[in-house]
């Protein structure tokens, strides 16, 4: 067993995978542990589907997705398979006019289409006449279990070691590199990337060198089958200023006609990652399944699941390097679109080269992230 690596990442969801991949590339030694097995379902990455999409509200967002679609282009031809297939997508409700800013800042088109004209041209969908709702065709769909295998292949391919149920106890700063703790005995690096995701707070505390807020919640998708299966795009129904309910979204699976997954956005409880219950709760699937029957046609409920968001209070990610230690939260419900461009960005950090985009929004010394007095 190696005794000093050059990096050593820890945690192997979506950004783990991504950034041993992009390690591995550039030719040094790096080390995966992952305290689960790769593709596991108790933490964020794993279901078979994720959006892809540019509309967000900011164009900082839109321009990283721009530049992850490139990336995930690159890893389709690294694995051998199709894992993003564009089906264009809608934002309705009043972040539709945000998104529709962030997207002209950034020189991306979209198009406004009348609730009358959305309802003709996806029959599944349902819309009031008078709604306006924006299409951007370049959305889609990331086969996000295909995808962190994919990676993780990837990572294996270029040269990564990847250690399967080693749960890392703590990251520490040591001499000129860092030591990783693990109830097999200690890795030494050069540098420490952590991805550990809702695992994140106890490790990130660890390091005595950088504290990130983070709130870890038990989400929960519904999935369904159409009646009369029909193309369907990516859709975000968000909510009010002032309005309780959460934003709600809804993503197909082009792998399986008329399949679609159903979901709310922070909608569920605080928890502790390894006290949680896997149990879909009975309210959450009523909301979301009274919203199906508004906004779609012919929808019948199979099932559920649950996953873990990690979430900062700006819900912005965290991607900033500090002492030997590479900060990866890049979640908070909405990063793995951005995974293989998030992994190059954390590679950069770990390797002290110029990220391929600025992470400035994203230092973990950002007033956002400090404690309330």
């Amino acid at each position: 067993m190696r005794e000093r690596w050059d990096a050593v990442v820890v945690g192997g969801g979506a950004m783990g995978t991504a950034a041993a991949w992009a390690l591995a590339r550039r030719g040094g030694s790096t080390l995966l542990l992952e305290r689960f097995r790769i593709g596991h379902d108790r933490g964020s990455s794993h279901g078979a589907t994720r959006i892809f999409r540019l509309s967000y509200h900011h164009p900082d967002y839109v321009r990283m997705a721009m530049a992850a679609r490139g990336r995930w282009r690159g890893l389709e031809a690294a694995a051998g398979e199709d894992l993003l297939h564009t089906t264009g997508g809608l934002d309705v409700g009043p972040g539709a006019a945000t998104a529709a800013a962030a997207l002209r800042g950034a020189g991306v088109p979209f198009v406004w289409v009348p609730g009358e004209d959305a309802a003709e041209r996806w029959p599944g969908l349902s819309f009031r006449p008078d709604e306006e709702i924006l299409f951007q065709a370049d959305a889609g769909v990331v086969l996000a279990e295909r995808a962190v295998l994919a990676m993780a292949r990837a990572a294996r391919a270029a040269g990564a070691e990847i250690r399967e149920e080693t749960p890392a106890e703590a990251v520490l700063p040591q001499g000129d590199g860092v030591e990783v703790r693990t109830a097999f005995g200690p890795v030494r690096a050069a540098v420490a990337v952590v991805t550990a995701g809702a695992w994140m707070p106890g490790l990130i505390v660890s390091t005595a060198v950088v504290g990130v807020p983070l709130e870890v919640t038990r989400e929960q998708v519904t999935y369904f089958q159409q009646a009369a299966p029909s193309a369907l795009p990516t859709l975000i129904d968000w909510a009010g200023s002032g309005d309780p309910a959460p934003a709600r979204y809804a993503v197909p699976d082009p792998t399986s006609p008329g399949a679609v997954k159903l979901g709310e956005h922070r909608a569920g409880p605080v928890v502790d990652p390894d006290a949680r219950t896997f149990q879909a709760d009975p309210e959450a699937t009523r909301r979301v399944e009274a919203w199906a029957a508004r906004r779609f046609s012919g929808l019948r409920p199979t099932g559920s699941e649950t996953c873990l968001y990690a979430t900062t209070p700006d819900e912005d990610f965290v991607l900033d390097r500090v002492g030997p230690v590479v900060v990866g939260s890049a979640c908070s419900g909405h990063g793995f679109k951005f995974a293989p461009l998030i992994g190059e960005c954390l590679a950069a950090l770990a390797l002290g080269e110029t990220p391929p985009v600025s992470l400035d929004r994203f230092r973990a010394s950002r007033p956002s992230l400090a404690p309330t007095k």
